[in-house]
């Protein structure tokens, strides 16, 4: 009576490999297809093919990658509409599938896929992954620091992204503290929503960034020029006419320096240019 079934149950077992062998050979059909296409700079064409070929061979995960770069290629970064944000989340999708596997490691696909976090506005992941990365590869954790500066400036974290830059190795501490006195000035200067007490924490912390900045290297034009700025949205604070002017001769006086050092910076250039070739 239990015959039937138990015949049906020993030929899937037989069949089963079979199956499984036929779709792999199916997928790596779809593969081709797929490579070709995306070589023909065909990505909306490829992509399906790669996903249809996935499908197929859930095991051949490298192909996550070649997902992930066409959907990367369809995408426009800050262009609104529910196309574009489904090729955000399917890059995402397949560059996480990707590194997910052991096996799988390419530098490149990191950036990306920190890219797409990046971009998404996904700051939450994209500072974990970085947070991730710096436990995994020591040797670059000032480069990787000095990307969450930025990750942390993009999400409004202004006095994070001080701390973190602080931690950065002295030689490389200038430009990570400038980034965020020039954020603080962006977010004061061009953000009319922003409150006036947020407004003056970032210029309060975006002149303490520049100061330290400059005090490790005192001849940092760019430091200078945004000091000067710096100074003068910290004015538009004040009511006090006398505490506004104080500020506004602070500004004038870096503005005065950093031309200063323009000038001499450029004299020493026109000199360099006017030696006799060796």
């Amino acid at each position: 009576m239990h015959r039937p079934t138990t015949y049906l149950l020993a030929l899937l077992l037989v069949t089963a490999p079979a199956l499984t062998g036929c779709n792999r050979v199916r997928a790596r059909v779809e593969f081709k297809k797929g490579n070709a296409l995306y070589q023909q700079e065909s990505y909306a064409k490829a992509l399906p093919q790669f996903q249809k070929g996935l499908e197929l061979d859930p095991s051949a995960t490298f192909v996550w990658r070649s997902v992930g770069l066409s959907a990367l290629a369809l995408y426009r970064p800050g262009e609104a509409g529910r196309q574009n944000r489904e090729y955000e989340r399917i890059a995402i999708d397949a560059f996480e599938k990707y590194l997910a596997d052991e096996d799988n490691d390419d530098p490149k696909v990191r950036e990306y896929l920190l890219t797409m976090y990046v971009s998404s506005k996904q700051h939450e992941k994209a500072l974990a992954y970085i947070d991730q990365q710096i436990t995994a590869n020591p040797d670059k954790t000032a480069e990787l620091q000095a990307m969450k500066v930025n990750i942390l400036t993009q999400s409004n974290r202004l006095e994070q992204a001080a701390q973190v830059a602080r931690q950065i190795p002295r030689e490389r501490r200038p430009e990570a503290l400038y980034s965020v006195g020039v954020s603080a000035w962006d977010k004061s200067f061009r953000d009319p929503e922003l409150d006036p007490v947020t407004r003056e924490k970032f210029v309060d912390i975006g002149l303490a960034s520049v100061k330290e900045a400059l005090d490790i290297r005192p001849e940092y034009f760019e430091a200078m020029v945004y000091y000067n700025l710096l100074f003068r949205e910290k004015a538009k604070m004040v009511s006090d006419p006398f505490k506004r002017q104080e500020y506004i001769d602070q500004a004038t006086e870096w503005q005065k320096k950093a031309q200063e050092l323009r000038k001499k910076t450029q004299a020493q250039e026109a000199a360099q240019q006017a030696k006799p070739a060796a």
